[in-house]
């Protein structure tokens, strides 16, 4: 069972530890993709397997990844509802059928051109949400568009399972639960409060954990299935890895602990402490767990990874621009435990 992540996380300096190379672990199956293109979303359903680059839509068929849409603007995000993907381009949302890959443009109300598509995702009940940049926020419900939020900087959004719609902007984070918004700003008071009132980047991890990804840092809302019944400020860090390192993705590995995908490479957040160092500075004067991060090489054999997911059979799948990687559990955790060499320097 994972530690609450306000104990793991709050005043956490974050280490780097390297892996001596050692005995070769062969992925379960490494798929190559042409083109070389930068992937922007995995999808996986009882049968099948979609993977979105910023300008393809490939399905996987006899282990193979096989292009079936090639789009004219840039993708930027996308969502499933059925049979049918739905992707968030530069200019403007198709909804593409994948029983013959048939796409038709969607446009959005009251719009004179086709803005550029932002975010795409379903809510708890399934309903489709999308953010379009200078336009806001729309639901699709009974086959319409409707404005939810009139913001024009919208960057990102998701949904959590405790039925919340969230929204991160140039002016904050906004939740939409239980038929009304709160927004959370650094401004803000009591639980209303968070580092940077610009939100880059919401990532939703295997746990159901919330990550609010900011130019000056981290905040986690934890699943509240597994968060404490308190008022506490929310847990936060500086930077996974190092100033500026880019956190493209993030997944739980069950009794294991938190995989990033970063400009670093695959990074693992270990749930309990390692114990590999004596020395620990604090960067608060709140006691916290020992932890550090440890780089999973290899695992990528194209280039940098942007895609971490982990599937229902706790296999860990690596996307990078021209290949996907997949890992059983076993060899994953066989990567980490190769012998160590000296660690970095602590960062906070």
């Amino acid at each position: 069972m994972m530690p609450p992540l306000r104990q793991s996380l709050l005043g956490l300096g974050l280490g780097l530890f390297l892996l001596a190379s050692g005995p070769a672990l062969q992925a379960q199956a490494r798929y190559s993709v042409a083109d070389g293109e930068k992937p922007v979303a995995l999808l996986h359903t009882h049968k099948e397997t979609y993977l979105v680059t910023q300008q393809s839509v490939f399905h996987l068929e006899h282990k193979h990844f096989v292009r079936r849409y090639q789009s004219a603007a840039p993708i930027r995000c996308v969502v499933q509802a059925d049979t049918v993907l739905w992707l968030g381009t530069q200019y403007g949302a198709i909804c593409l059928n994948t029983n013959n890959f048939r796409a038709r443009a969607l446009p959005l109300p009251e719009v004179a051109a086709a803005p550029s598509i932002t975010t795409l995702f379903r809510d708890a009940e399934g309903t489709v949400w999308l953010g379009a940049a200078g336009e806001g926020v729309f639901r699709y419900a009974q086959g319409v568009l409707h404005k939810e939020l009139s913001i024009a900087a919208v960057n990102t959004g998701l949904a959590t399972a405790d039925s919340s719609v969230w929204i991160g902007t140039d002016i904050g984070l906004n939740r939409w639960h239980r038929q009304q918004w709160t927004r959370y700003n650094e401004e803000g008071v009591a639980n209303h409060e968070i580092l940077d009132n610009i939100v880059e980047k919401l990532l939703l991890d295997t746990a159901g954990n919330l990550w609010v990804l900011m130019s000056a840092g981290i905040s986690v809302f934890a699943n509240p299935a597994q968060q404490a019944a308190d008022t506490e400020h929310l847990p936060t860090v500086k930077f996974i890895g190092k100033p500026g390192n880019e956190v493209y993705s993030v997944a739980y590995l069950r009794e294991l602990g938190h995989v990033f995908a970063t400009e670093m490479g695959v990074l693992l957040l270990p749930s309990e402490p390692t114990g590999h160092f004596e020395s620990f500075e604090p960067a608060t004067d709140r006691i916290a767990p020992r932890q550090v991060l440890v780089p999973v090489p290899a695992l990528a054999s194209a280039g940098k990874p942007y895609l971490v997911q982990v599937d229902r059979r706790q296999r860990v799948w690596v996307a990078s621009a021209g290949e996907v990687s997949v890992w059983t559990a076993k060899a994953f955790r066989q990567r980490l435990r190769q012998p160590e060499v000296a660690p970095l320097s602590a960062q906070r």
